[in-house]
């Protein structure tokens, strides 16, 4: 298979800092943000164009809530292959100017990726074209692509020969192809194997309510999180990654949008990590754990981000509306950057102006 490659795999493996300090905790992030386009989903789709370009196919469909296919449109166009983008009516400006920008042509429909009826229409008719037109259908799940989603799977060596003794992973779940892949890649081999918990935006609850009622199958919902990237109504990946949640001992957590939102301020505010909402679902989970006392905060953790910021920039306004800028003459600058100091604590431990602050 030609040996496609731009950039994505090993990403950061960072100790929390102020985060782990607050809470006295062994934490890291790992920062799937780092990838080419910004999410873990250049790792699948690397393989999937790999296969495409081994059949010679002239484009690519890919049905997505957004990442998948700026992740598939970033590769295809560095291959010269077309890109064709099917996605939710509700998908960020941010995240439909990338895919445009990269090139792939986009078609929005309503209610896909929040009614389950639709979401499966969509596939359906998606999996009927390509199958017509010769042409690989990608989606993030190993239903569809299990070549790509095997890809992912290294996720879990690299977060083993860089967190020796990880007791604790977190992971985001919306289709549950990424929590699968990761589980999957600690159970194989012989590498160590920590417990690998699922969390989910409680209004999309499909592996997560399953779990809680030692249900065997995971029944479809209507989305109503506001976390759309993990705003996934159906089966795709979620029953295997409810066997695998099992299998691994790993437990399930529901988070609200309003966690989500204030863990994404925290990773921002407090580690100087952007990411974008579903990026900080793993966090609020590990919050949730630790306040629940399931997880003690000397055991070492590791959550995932699995996407940045700048793909969903709706939450970043109210984030930023705490510091306002500050208007000064050029006469006023140095007096304005004093006022400001003290705003911003970097002289709270000076009692008698910035000449007695040691190391200044």
């Amino acid at each position: 298979m030609p040996r496609v490659w731009f950039g994505e795999g090993n990403t950061p493996l960072i100790p929390a800092n102020q985060i782990a300090q607050d809470r006295a905790a062994r934490l890291y992030f790992k920062l799937e943000n780092c990838n080419p386009s910004g999410s873990y989903k250049d790792r699948f789709v690397s393989a999937e164009v790999g296969r495409a370009m081994l059949s010679h196919a002239p484009a690519c469909v890919a049905v997505s809530s957004g990442n998948t296919g700026a992740a598939l449109a970033a590769c295809c166009t560095r291959y010269g292959i077309g890109c064709l983008v099917v996605v939710g009516e509700s998908i960020s400006g941010r995240r439909l100017a990338q895919l445009q920008a990269y090139g792939a042509a986009v078609v929005r429909i309503p209610d896909f990726g929040v009614d389950p009826d639709v979401t499966r229409t969509v596939l359906d008719q998606s999996v009927e074209f390509t199958a017509s037109h010769g042409l690989p259908l990608v989606v993030n799940s190993y239903r569809y692509c299990p070549a790509g989603m095997g890809a992912v799977e290294l996720i879990a060596r690299e977060i083993s020969e860089h967190c020796l003794g990880v007791r604790h992973v977190f992971m985001p779940v919306g289709g549950g192809g990424l929590f699968s892949a990761v589980a999957r890649g600690f159970l194989s081999g012989e590498m160590h194997r920590p417990l690998v918990h699922a969390v989910q935006p409680e209004g999309c609850l499909t592996v997560v309510a399953s779990w809680r009622e030692e249900a065997e199958e995971v029944r479809p919902v209507r989305s109503r999180t506001s976390i759309h990237a993990l705003s996934v109504p159906i089966n795709l990946d979620a029953g295997l990654a409810l066997g695998l949640l099992r299998q691994g001992r790993g437990a399930g957590y529901s988070v609200t949008d309003e966690e989500v939102f204030a863990a994404q301020r925290m990773l921002l505010r407090r580690e100087g990590v952007y990411a974008e909402p579903a990026g900080a679902v793993a966090l609020a989970g590990y919050l949730q754990a630790l306040n629940r006392g399931t997880v003690r905060p000397e055991e070492p953790s590791v959550c995932l981000v699995t996407g940045g910021g700048f793909k969903d920039l709706s939450s970043l306004p109210g984030m930023a509306s705490a510091n306002t800028s500050s208007p000064a003459s050029v006469d006023a600058l140095t007096t304005t950057l004093v006022s400001l100091l003290g705003k911003v604590g970097a002289w709270k431990d000076c009692k008698n102006g910035p000449n007695q602050r040691s190391g200044v």
